[in-house]
């Protein structure tokens, strides 16, 4: 996140999927949806799917991936490193399952860590790659259902899953593929929106504020802490925290309360942290 890349930084040759085709940048032909498409990787990447876009570097260049992590974790993102626990797992493999830039497995990397990086599309997944290397950092990337990966059982030792729960068809299926590959005491990191976070509270309390909103939708649904709990059932050492929350998104009629509290009752993302039991090991040796 601190790292300066000096000089004029060019557009990636290498990737720009369907979605973009037809317009020219820099003597490429891309599409017309090129700078939108761009936005919506950049807001989702830093959290900010529902803000107005910004002003960014050119997309696909190496200070477009910085700039979208600076946002990610910067002043409303303080806790996800923490959380996550980029710098515990220095030669450790790690497996990254979510859809996005890549940047929470850059930092796993940058720190040490072993990262496969999997995700079922490859548009995605190539600007996982790129993410990598850009920096010079060396990853493993596999494309492939996320609930039917291509790796032997107990063979990762911390698996992160990052805005994939609430997306997927089969949750509790993807979960089963999470501990098959897991050692036996290996951890499992889980980043997903929160059912009951602030929008959810805002529509219930003041519902009139949808009324004059043309296209207004109801809260995206994620999962609750006891849901969560429960789709984790067969791991053990369950610790969920709820987190990430602007003041300007809270009600007025909250803002008296102290950030933390509020971030912690009404945050806009669940994070769990929870352990593969030893016990797990007996059943494997009993397979074998």
């Amino acid at each position: 996140m601190a790292d300066t890349y000096p000089g004029k930084l060019q557009l990636w040759e290498g990737w720009l999927p369907s979605l973009v085709q037809g317009q020219t940048v820099q003597g490429r032909t891309v599409g017309p949806r090129a700078d939108a498409f761009a936005a919506r990787l950049f807001a989702a990447e830093a959290l900010q799917a529902d803000r107005k876009p910004r002003e960014t570097a050119e997309p696909f260049t190496l200070q477009w991936f910085l700039e979208a992590e600076s946002v990610r974790y910067g002043r409303h993102g303080k806790w996800l490193p923490r959380l996550l626990e980029f710098g515990k797992h220095s030669g450790e493999c790690l497996l990254g399952l979510g859809d996005g830039l890549g940047a929470d497995w850059v930092q796993y990397a940058r720190c040490g860590a072993v990262v496969t990086a999997c995700s079922a599309s490859e548009d995605t997944l190539a600007l996982v790659r790129r993410n990598f290397e850009l920096r010079g950092l060396a990853g493993q990337f596999i494309a492939a259902d996320p609930a039917r990966l291509p790796l032997e059982s107990a063979s990762i030792d911390v698996a992160c899953v990052s805005n994939l729960l609430h997306t997927v068809p089969d949750p509790a299926a993807l979960v089963e593929e999470i501990y098959r590959v897991l050692k036996p005491g290996g951890k499992v990191l889980a980043l997903t929106p929160a059912r009951y976070g602030v929008d959810y509270w805002a529509a219930c309390c003041f519902p009139w504020r949808g009324w004059f909103r043309r296209g207004a939708t109801p809260p995206v649904g994620g999962h609750s802490r006891r849901g969560l709990r429960r789709l984790f059932l067969h791991f053990t050492e369950h610790r969920v925290y709820k987190r990430h929350l602007r003041r300007s998104e809270t009600p007025h009629l909250l803002r008296w309360m102290p950030p933390p509290l509020l971030e912690r009752l009404i945050g806009r993302f669940l994070i769990l942290k929870a352990f593969k039991p030893l016990s797990a090991a007996i059943s494997l040796q009993a397979a074998a």
